[in-house]
């Protein structure tokens, strides 16, 4: 009889805790076609009931509209002011074969996801239009309801 193996890191639902990171292609994220084949981590700042996930890409370097993160691989690390929460097909971002789940080593602090949240939200340009995502994010009803 073959073992079940445990899902190390995740909560006891089941859910992707926030913090964590996925590794992605730029081509996945949004409906934008950016034409980039760049594989680029991603953290979950938020997860709903269904494991659909809103998650902000991370850069290596600074930029227009990135914030540095200091205690996140020795402040080597930018966050994009982009909240993503859908795919480029329209689909919620989900752990799957267009974003793998990286090690909880790779993990992001509580501090910096709050800290990006806050960010992100309240004290970036495009704060609207991220306030909109996560509204539409958290006001999505389960279609099996």
């Amino acid at each position: 009889m073959a073992r079940k193996k445990k899902n190390r890191g995740r909560t006891a639902s089941g859910k992707v805790p926030q913090g964590r990171t996925l590794t992605t292609h730029d081509n996945y994220l949004g409906k934008k076609k950016s034409g980039s084949e760049k594989e680029r981590p991603v953290v979950v700042i938020e997860a709903n009931e269904r494991n659909d996930l809103a998650v902000v890409p991370l850069s290596s370097r600074p930029g227009k509209n990135r914030t540095r993160l200091s205690k996140y691989q020795q402040g080597k690390s930018y966050f994009k002011h982009y909240v993503e929460i859908e795919d480029d097909e329209g689909k919620p971002i989900r752990v799957n074969r267009k974003f793998k789940e990286n090690h909880p080593n790779m993990d992001v602090s509580d501090d910096d996801v709050a800290f990006m949240r806050d960010t992100l939200l309240r004290h970036s340009k495009p704060m609207q239009e991220n306030q909109k995502k996560m509204k539409k994010f958290r006001d999505k009803k389960d279609p099996r309801d």
